[in-house]
């Protein structure tokens, strides 16, 4: 009886070596499969508004709209502008909060959902890319990198802008700011595009306006960031990223002497 019990023992230690050993295997194969499977490509990610687009004339008539549908006085496009950056949630609230004791009553909830009622339908009336863009996509689509846009604004709506100006096809993923759990500055919305298209976070340029674009990039620990200085966010933001670009044109080379300078 004891040297059953002792042989039973020995059965059970060895088995549950033997079991120890096979997942750990399997859990090398798992790793080694997802290695195999990320993709040599660089990844160049671009904000919108203020970066790719100058949506501001849309987005400008959308506020007038929704303050006017609630008797309010309109403000300056400049106080519009202001606002972007942080999604159409805190533009919505920033806006109403500065329109005095007169709109304290209005519910926030209801105004967002008024102004997307609007504003998605006709995010292109009068949003264009700005000077070279189309350019600089289709130089860096022929120099085989990956490109996507990293967005705050609704995700529909960047889709629709995009298919109206003809720059969609150039987009190998779309993700607006209810893409996934959180949007910029929190790195899940970089990191997952970058795990979406299975690239390399030390292969990734993230490309802004807005200090937000700077801190995702930063706090996805990617290659780094270039501050586009013609776009809506104050210049002295660009202190703050890897490198900064005067024009759009210049994107492409400096994204491509970022990547060089990682191994």
């Amino acid at each position: 009886m004891i040297i059953y019990a002792l042989f039973v023992m020995i059965f059970v230690k060895n088995l549950c070596h033997t079991i120890k050993i096979f997942t750990l295997f399997i859990s090398q194969m798992r790793l080694k499969t997802k290695i195999m499977n990320i993709k040599p490509y660089p990844l160049i990610v671009f904000d919108m508004d203020g970066t790719l687009i100058d949506s501001l004339p849309d987005i400008d008539r959308s506020c007038q709209t929704l303050l006017k549908s609630y008797g309010l006085p309109p403000i300056s496009t400049q106080s519009v502008r202001s606002t972007l950056g942080d999604g159409i949630k805190v533009t919505i609230e920033k806006i109403l909060d500065n329109a005095g004791k007169e709109a304290s009553f209005i519910d926030r909830n209801e105004a967002i959902e008024r102004f997307i009622k609007d504003y998605v339908p006709h995010a292109a009336d009068l949003s264009k890319p700005f000077e070279g863009t189309e350019e600089v996509l289709i130089k860096f689509k022929k120099n085989g990198w990956k490109i996507a846009l990293c967005s705050n604004k609704i995700t529909q709506a960047a889709k629709n802008i995009l298919e109206k100006l003809n720059l969609q096809s150039y987009f190998d993923f779309i993700a607006g700011g209810d893409c996934f759990a959180d949007k910029k500055p929190y790195p899940v919305h970089l990191l997952g595009i970058i795990n979406y298209l299975q690239v390399l976070p030390t292969k990734t340029v993230m490309v802004g306006d807005h200090l937000n674009d700077i801190l995702v990039a930063r706090n996805a620990h990617i290659t780094g960031s270039i501050f586009a200085e013609w776009g809506y966010g104050d210049l002295c933001i660009g202190k703050e990223a890897t490198m900064r670009a005067r024009s759009i044109k210049d994107v492409p080379i400096i994204a491509e002497k970022m990547i060089d300078k990682k191994p």
